[in-house]
């Protein structure tokens, strides 16, 4: 996603100068060559796209940007091919065909911000142009991390060992409780414990249980932590987390060959907020 930019802008202008040369070196009229492009395009980029996946949004802007392109080229050689058809000379345009290439103009040039926003965000200095400073005295941020905790479905092998994983787990019928002791308040230390027994109700003993909470709105301030077995089967862990709201967890418990993982959700206090 970092390259986005240089590949849809270069792409942009390497269809238009192979255009230009087929147009003015061909005997081929506008539409011709535009067919041509298309399908040279598709040819070209697809095959690459497979072998390197970026990802199925960036293909279909990337394919939808390079059609474009071609369909754009079409239609100034094409309306400069039916005015030379009909005699007349100079660079008139007509407005329909050129109001459409001014629409797709416009909009090529829109979504390059728009990705670029997205991957990179905006600079600090025209953000606070643009945008009221925040009465909490936060720090405002125009890109967009996020969290993917897993992404099984991209590669087939990763998916099937997540399913083996999590048949085992069913068979396994583990029963953990997990929860804070007292109130979990941003900035504040909070014990958070973990309780894991087996299907026949004995503690869980010598694990190696790990964790993270993930923020879903930047990533940067996830929280991994590894937890200490304080009794038989219960294991816990002081925490500080550095903003309120809604925070996903995910526990990893590792016992022998055995895999077990738990997903929840919670939410820390702001108390400030209730004055």
């Amino acid at each position: 996603m970092s390259n986005i930019l240089v590949t849809l802008l270069g792409g942009v202008a390497v269809i238009a100068l192979v255009f230009i040369i087929l147009y003015q070196v061909t005997q081929m009229s506008g539409k011709m060559v535009a067919t041509v492009m298309a399908f040279a395009v598709i040819g070209t980029y697809v095959p690459v796209a497979i072998f390197t996946w970026p990802g199925a949004d960036v293909f279909a802007i990337h394919i939808a940007l390079y059609m474009v392109s071609v369909y754009i080229l079409g239609i100034i050689t094409s309306q400069r091919d039916s005015r030379r058809l009909a005699g007349e000379t100079g660079l008139g345009f007509h407005w329909a065909p050129a109001a459409i290439v001014i629409f797709f103009i416009i909009l090529i040039i829109m979504d390059s911000f728009f990705v670029m926003f997205a991957t990179r965000g905006m600079d600090h200095d025209l953000i606070k142009k643009l945008l009221p400073e925040p009465q909490s005295g936060a720090k405002v941020s125009s890109n967009f991390p996020g969290t993917v905790s897993h992404n099984y479905h991209e590669k087939q092998a990763q998916y099937n060992e997540y399913l083996r994983r999590f048949e085992a787990q069913k068979l396994r019928n583990w029963h953990v409780r997990k929860g804070w002791l007292g109130d979990a308040i941003v900035n504040k230390p909070a014990i958070f414990r973990v309780e894991i027994r087996d299907k026949n109700q004995q503690p869980v003993t010598g694990a190696r249980v790990k964790g993270t909470f993930m923020r879903p709105s930047n990533s940067k301030l996830d929280i991994e932590f590894a937890m200490q077995e304080i009794e038989p089967g219960v294991y816990q862990q002081s925490l500080t987390f550095p903003k309120p709201g809604s925070w996903d967890l995910v526990l990893k418990i590792d016992k022998g060959d055995a895999i077990h993982e738990i997903r929840a959700t919670t939410s820390i206090e702001d108390v400030s907020s209730k004055k």
